[in-house]
């Protein structure tokens, strides 16, 4: 799914209440001399929203996501008779109705689908019976607070480059993954915290194994055997942990691109015996190589060797 820019100015309590309906949830409005305006951008799985409020409203909201505000004025909110304000960033979570005063201020939020941040959730913590759900509003320590608002910085610091896919899913691995860290989670914390270390160590074994024996007749499952888990687990492990996103296969079809394209770059112009050779070296034939060639450096690999 492609990004989703949208820009909202208003003056007009009616269009304000229809606007935060279709991007929050379920609100009721009470204004006067109110302008709304909101820019935000994102896609199915998060979202990055700047708000800015001249005048002041009231308004009650069963909201449809995870959402993180932060305030740097005069942001009240009560919940489940829990009271206070947002000077620190505060999290919100369906199942509750929010009751907010918003007066002459300016608000940042990250909106996290339920759905979208549950499945990260049981593959960070490799747990796919867990139901999410946090403890409370506040994060669990200042240093954990402190990550928080320095991935939220450069989420919103990176606004532009999110219509990027590559971009995107790594800005949204970065602040999910710290919400859920900072935020404290329903359950044992600690058993997660040994989930998510034991992830870490497949995940460095099995990039270890696949980067050194790239050359080797080696399969995903060999790799998983070497880190000491299942083929399943070490799927899940990499999408946890692997920054650029990819599955085991696509790690050591990577690795292995990359020793093509070194062994192609020693190669005499206008051999197109040793292109050929080298495809095979490296597990391609010489049109998968292209294919994968092409999508990686822009170029053919023919055209590297000149043939």
């Amino acid at each position: 799914m492609a990004a989703v820019r949208e820009h909202f100015r208003s003056a007009d309590v009616g269009e304000a209440e229809s606007y935060i309906h279709r991007s929050y949830g379920s609100v009721d409005l009470d204004a006067q001399d109110l302008v709304f305006e909101e820019s935000s951008v994102g896609d199915d799985t998060f979202a990055l929203r700047r708000l800015s409020i001249r005048g002041g409203y009231r308004a009650e909201c069963d909201l449809d996501a995870v959402i993180v505000v932060h305030s740097d004025a005069r942001y009240e909110w009560e919940i489940d008779g829990e009271r206070g304000d947002a000077a620190q960033p505060v999290l919100f979570q369906p199942g509750a109705t929010l009751a907010c005063r918003l007066e002459d201020t300016r608000v940042r939020v990250v909106a996290l689908p339920i759905g979208a941040l549950t499945d990260l959730a049981r593959t960070v913590y490799n747990d796919d019976t867990l139901t999410l759900r946090f403890e409370t509003t506040r994060a669990v320590d200042t240093g954990l607070l402190r990550a928080w608002r320095s991935a939220s910085t450069l989420a919103f610091a990176a606004e532009d480059s999110l219509d990027n896919d590559l971009a995107r899913a790594a800005l949204f691995r970065s602040i999910a993954v710290t919400t859920l860290e900072a935020f404290p989670l329903v359950g044992d914390r600690r058993g997660r915290a040994e989930s998510v270390a034991q992830q870490q160590r497949a995940y460095r074994t099995a990039v270890s194994f696949l980067e050194q024996n790239a050359s080797l007749p080696i399969t995903v499952d060999d790799a998983a055997a070497a880190a000491g888990v299942g083929s399943a687990a070490l799927h899940r492990a990499f999408l946890a942990h692997s920054v650029a996103g990819r599955t085991p296969m696509e790690h050591l079809t990577s690795v292995r691109l990359d020793a093509a394209h070194a062994d192609l770059a020693a190669t005499a112009i206008g051999s197109v015996a040793d292109l050929r050779e080298i495809a095979s070296r490296w597990g391609f034939t010489v049109p998968s190589l292209t294919s994968h060639y092409l999508a990686v450096y822009g170029t053919r690999p023919q055209d590297l060797v000149g043939i």
